[in-house]
C-alpha cells in the first residue's frame, strides 16, 4: 500500500511542475489602496510569500484595463507600476519556492458609473443586473450598463491578450481567466445577460 498522500504528491502539467496539488484559490482583498492600483510594497509580496507552501497560489482578481474596475482597492495588470508592483510579489513567492497564476478580470456590468468618470459600464447586452456596487461611497444600486461595440469587444480581446503578456513580463507562472460569478465573461456565455443577434450572442459554441 502506498503510504503517501496524493494531494501532498508533486504534480506536473506541461511546463509547469508544483510541488504538491494544493492550490490557493483567488479570493478579492481590496488592498490595493493607491491611486495606481498596484500591489502595495507593504502588504501583497508578504501576503502571498506566507502562501508559498502551497503548490500554487491564485491571486486576487485583477483588472485587466481601467474599464475593467468594479470593486474598490483591487489591483490591476495594464499598466507599469502594476507590473512592478506584482514583481516584488512573484519574486517573494519563488524565493519561497512556490508557484503563482494571476486571476485576470474584468466585472462588465457589475461595476458603476462612480469608477468611470460618470460613464456606464461595460457589458454584452444594455441589461441591468439589478444588484449592487461597491463604489468608494459605498453600496449602490447597479445601472443598466451600455451594450459593448463590436469595436470595444476586440479592444477587451486586446486587453486580455496584454495583460497576459503583462503577467509574464511580472513574473508569473501562469494566468488565469476569471469567468464565472456574473462578471463579462459569464456574461457572455448566459442568454439572460447577453441577447445579441450578432458573432457575440446566441449559443456557447458561436
Amino acid at each position: 500500500m502506498n503510504d503517501k498522500q496524493p494531494l501532498l504528491q508533486p504534480y506536473t502539467t506541461d511546463n509547469l511542475k508544483i510541488k504538491n496539488r494544493v492550490v490557493m484559490a483567488p479570493m478579492t482583498r481590496s488592498r490595493a489602496n493607491n491611486p495606481e492600483k498596484k500591489p502595495t510594497e507593504e502588504l501583497h509580496p508578504v501576503y502571498y510569500a506566507q502562501r508559498a507552501t502551497s503548490g500554487l497560489i491564485i491571486t486576487e482578481g485583477s483588472q485587466v484595463s481601467e474599464r475593467a474596475v468594479g470593486y474598490i482597492n483591487t489591483p490591476g495588470i495594464h499598466s507599469i507600476p502594476q507590473i512592478e508592483g506584482w514583481k516584488k510579489v512573484t519574486e517573494k513567492v519563488h524565493n519561497e519556492g512556490g508557484k503563482i497564476f494571476i486571476q485576470l478580470w474584468h466585472v462588465g456590468r457589475m461595476s458603476h458609473p462612480d469608477f468611470h468618470n460618470c460613464e456606464l459600464p461595460l457589458a454584452p447586452s444594455a441589461i441591468n443586473p439589478n444588484s449592487k456596487s461597491y463604489t468608494p461611497e459605498g453600496f449602490k444600486e447597479t445601472v443598466t450598463p451600455k451594450a459593448m461595440t463590436i469595436e470595444e469587444i476586440k479592444t477587451t480581446v486586446n486587453d486580455f491578450r496584454q495583460a497576459a503578456k503583462n503577467a509574464m513580463t511580472a513574473g508569473f507562472d501562469g494566468v488565469e481567466i476569471h469567468s464565472s460569478n456574473g462578471y463579462l465573461f459569464h456574461q457572455f456565455f448566459n442568454g439572460t445577460s447577453n441577447t445579441r443577434t450578432d458573432d457575440y450572442g446566441g449559443s456557447i459554441p458561436n
